[in-house]
């Protein structure tokens, strides 16, 4: 059996042979906007561990309805008159359930009493949407949170602020049963999962001392670029989408050059400041080197 022949030692004396340098490379990975959406299922699944603690109960009952109550040593007894032909699935059943002394679910749908909740929910839910839509950059997008800090704070400094406005709508009250918020918020976190941590990987920018690896969508080829010439640009901040919901991220453009130039677009890159800083000293180490 023969084996591999050994590399001859150095001479005695001689200075060592230096290590290759380790490959380095820096990757800049572009984000969708399902990944802005982490306020709707973190928010979703908060809201049902607090309808699940306080453990208060939905009774359906009809519009026409009148509610007695007698206050005894040990409980408060309440007593509801329907008419007749106007009894509800969720009375009935109340019934039926209470026939069993050892039955706790009477009724079975948890909700909170908190007014505050489903509104804040919704306006959560919308305001995602209308920020990863509808892009405000600059002053604008200041002014708008002035605006809307003003008046959140100006609702909350008055008591009960949040249940008197909505009372004097009509009484528009939103309120949502933990399976709703349970719902929603597993829903938008299976698709904000699949979407970060498998499809976002695939839409990417790999730099290297010497040349940039470029794949701009899934499914695309990668393409590679000489750095000669590259120029990195990061555009202006949206205060709403990068700052409060990102993470500080940032829309990347790299403009290629040579006969013919692209412009290579990367949205939605975390971190976007700090990264640039470390692509730029990756870029000036193949100066420093060529420069020899």
């Amino acid at each position: 059996m023969s084996s591999a022949p050994t590399p001859p030692a150095p001479p005695p004396g001689s200075a060592p042979v230096p290590a290759a340098p380790a490959k380095r490379e820096i990757t800049l990975i572009s984000h969708s906007m399902l990944f802005y959406w982490w306020p709707i299922w973190l928010l979703g699944f908060t809201m049902a561990l607090i309808t699940w603690m306080e453990d208060h109960r939905l009774a359906i009952v009809p519009a026409e309805v009148i509610v007695a109550s007698t206050a005894r040593a040990d409980v408060t007894e309440y007593t509801i008159a329907v008419k007749k032909g106007q009894e509800t699935k969720s009375l009935n059943s109340a019934v039926d359930q209470s026939k069993t002394p050892q039955n706790t679910r009477i009724f079975p749908t948890r909700v909170s009493a908190k007014a505050w909740m489903g509104p804040l929910f919704c306006v959560v839910l919308l305001l995602t949407v209308v920020i990863t839509n509808v892009p405000l950059r600059g002053l604008w997008s200041f002014l708008v949170l002035l605006m809307m800090l003003i008046l959140a704070l100006s609702i909350s400094l008055i008591p009960d602020g949040w249940d008197k406005l909505l009372g004097t709508l009509g009484n528009l009250h939103i309120y949502i049963n933990m399976a709703g918020y349970l719902f929603i918020a597993t829903v938008v976190f299976v698709l904000w999962a699949v979407s970060v941590f498998i499809f976002d990987q695939r839409t990417y920018i790999v730099v290297t001392p010497g040349q940039i690896q470029v794949c701009e969508h899934v499914g695309a080829a990668i393409r590679n670029y000489d750095t000669t010439g590259l120029v990195f640009e990061k555009q202006r901040d949206d205060l709403f989408r990068h700052w409060l919901l990102g993470f500080f991220s940032g829309d990347l453009i790299v403009k290629t050059s040579g006969a013919e130039r692209e412009t290579i677009r990367l949205p939605n890159v975390l971190w976007i400041g700090w990264r640039l800083e470390e692509v730029q000293a990756l870029l000036r180490e193949k100066s420093v080197v060529a420069g020899k």
